[in-house]
Parts: C-alpha cells; structure tokens; sequence
C-alpha cells in the first residue's frame, strides 16, 4: 500500500489546530504520516498536540525549529524527513489553517496514479470565510510575470472537472516523490531563500521545465482560512511577495523572454509600487530594493535549473492578467 507523508508547517496557529487535527484523522486513507513542522517562538503548539492526541503521536513526527524558518525551509526539512522513508511515495504539503473532508488524501492519490507523469496534483481549496467561494484550484502565471491562483472567488461549483493546469497552490496538494528529488537543488525543493510567497510558483515553473505536468483533483476537498497567520494585506506579505515575484521571473525565465516582454515586466513593477504606496504600504520600496539587491543570487540559481522540455511548452501555459479577482463579502 502506498505510502503518504503529509508536511504542514506551524507559525502560532494554535487556534486553527483543533479542527485541522480532528479532519487529518478522519481520512478514508490512513495509510500516512505527518510532519508538523513548528516554526512558533512558543510551544503551545505541541502542547497543545501532545495533550490533546497522545494517542496519535506514532503517526506523528514533531520538530520545532529554532526560530522561524518561514514556510519554505519548513517544508524543506518536512519533505527531508518524508523522503528518508524510502515507502514513501507522495508528499503532501497542507497549510496549518486548513480542514479537510475525509476523502481529500485518497482522491489526490487516486489522481496521481491515475496520472504518472503528474509531478504535482492540486486539492480544492475553498475559501472558510464564505464557502460559496473557491481560494485556489491551481495555479495561473501571467505574460508580466504574475502568479495568480486559478479560480479565486469563483462560485464554488464552478470547477468540477479534473484536468491538467499549469501548477499548484502549495497550501494543499500532492508531490510525487521522484518529482521532487529530481528538481532538488543544493538540499532544497522550494527555494529557501524565498521565506514565504511565490515558492510554489518558483516550484511549478522548474517542474514544468524538468518536464512533468500539474493535475487537478476536484474531489479532493480542503477548506482554507486564507490569511489565517500572516493576514493577507500586511507588511510582511507585500515584502515577501514583490520580492519573490521578481525573483521568480528573472529566475525562471529565459532572458530572450524577459526581454521580449520587458514593457509588461516594467509596467508590472512600477504597478506593484504605485498601488501599494497608495495602500500606504511603503514597505514596497524596500522589497523591490532588496530584490534588485540580490538578483545575482538568482540569475546564478537560473542556471541549476534542470530543462527537459523547451520554453514553448511552458510559454503554452502563460496568459495575460494584471489583478487579483475581488473577493466577496463573506
């Protein structure tokens, strides 16, 4: 029977713990383990596990970072500790801030065998704060260098068909295992150096190059606070995610491309700095300083890539979107 480990990184989400537990326990596949990942400058966390699910401490393995590693690095040393498994055959990254149906484990397996050359299958995410609503069903890439979740704040009947999508959302879906270790880079699978933000686009484009496909697994059900630890407007999103934004593109992009396209590029960045400064979030400034700081670090990583495929098959996926959909009121 296959094997599963399912990651999920921690930083203070002790109020989101006891429905997350309670629906990773139920599964209809219990064949699995969890990696719980504490990034928390506390320990109520674990306290908090240990007294509550004493029991289930042999389905789990805890490990408490020193300080806060971000949601990168969690991952990292959740999917190091999986694949010294050698039974383990998918890893299954899964927010903190999530509930999952019964069936959610199951299906995304059933999908990734159905699918063998799927590097990566996607969950339903739907957003907790109005369950009529989808968060994520994959992930979109933009012409200018924009990643948006597929389907944000679309009706939540609106995909119901299982299909091939250009990547997934990394707050609920399935690794395949051989897909990991082969775009592992210097002990890394998301990119450390992101902290937080955009790793799972980083982590979509470099499987795409390396040849394997992305699957949605409508079945597979997850209910997702979004926000839920970082808030989805604060200083340390925007920091995090404009930096990341460029660091992805420059990374993972061809420079004929970059150049190419640079009137999107350009007008995306200066975009990204006028609206925020307008949100009276100056923090922009500095992300975007930082970004171009440390580009080289970036452009030396572009070239670790591991291409199987050419540009054209991955270019195939881009469309052209400038905003985040609205979401609406809950």
């Amino acid at each position: 029977m296959v094997k599963a480990y399912i990651i999920t990184p921690n930083y203070n989400g002790l109020e989101f713990l006891d429905r997350f537990f309670k629906s990773i326990f139920k599964q209809s596949y219990q064949n699995f383990k969890l990696v719980f990942v504490d990034n928390s400058q506390n320990d109520d966390s674990i306290k908090y596990i240990k007294k509550y699910y004493p029991k289930k401490l042999e389905r789990l393995v805890i490990i408490k970072n020193p300080e806060n590693y971000g949601f990168t690095k969690a991952n990292n040393i959740g999917i190091e500790v999986a694949l010294k498994d050698k039974e383990c055959e998918y890893v299954i990254c899964l927010n903190n801030d999530t509930e999952v149906k019964p069936e959610f484990l199951e299906e995304l397996i059933t999908s990734a065998k159905k699918h063998p050359y799927a590097g990566s299958i996607q969950a339903k995410l739907i957003w907790s704060q109005n369950i009529k609503l989808i968060d994520s069903v994959g992930l979109e890439y933009s012409k200018n260098g924009l990643g948006f979740n597929r389907g944000a704040f679309k009706l939540v009947d609106t995909y119901e068909d299982e299909g091939e999508i250009f990547g997934c959302c990394a707050g609920a879906c399935l690794y395949r295992r051989s897909a990991l270790e082969d775009i592992k880079v210097n002990n890394d699978y998301f990119d450390g150096d992101f902290f937080a933000y955009y790793e799972d686009v980083d982590m979509a484009i470099r499987l795409r190059w390396a040849g394997w496909t992305a699957w949605f697994s409508p079945k597979s059900i997850v209910y997702h606070y979004k926000g839920g630890t970082t808030g989805n407007k604060s200083d340390f999103t925007v920091y995090h995610t404009w930096r990341n934004y460029t660091w992805t593109l420059y990374k993972n992009l061809p420079y004929r491309y970059i150049l190419k396209n640079s009137y999107l590029i350009i007008a995306c960045e200066i975009s990204q700095i006028i609206v925020n400064l307008l949100r009276r979030k100056p923090i922009i400034i500095r992300s975007k300083i930082v970004a171009y700081k440390n580009l080289r670090i970036f452009l030396k990583k572009k070239k670790t890539i591991k291409k199987k495929v050419e540009f054209k098959e991955i270019e195939k996926w881009f469309i052209l979107r400038w905003r985040e959909e609205t979401p609406k009121n809950p």
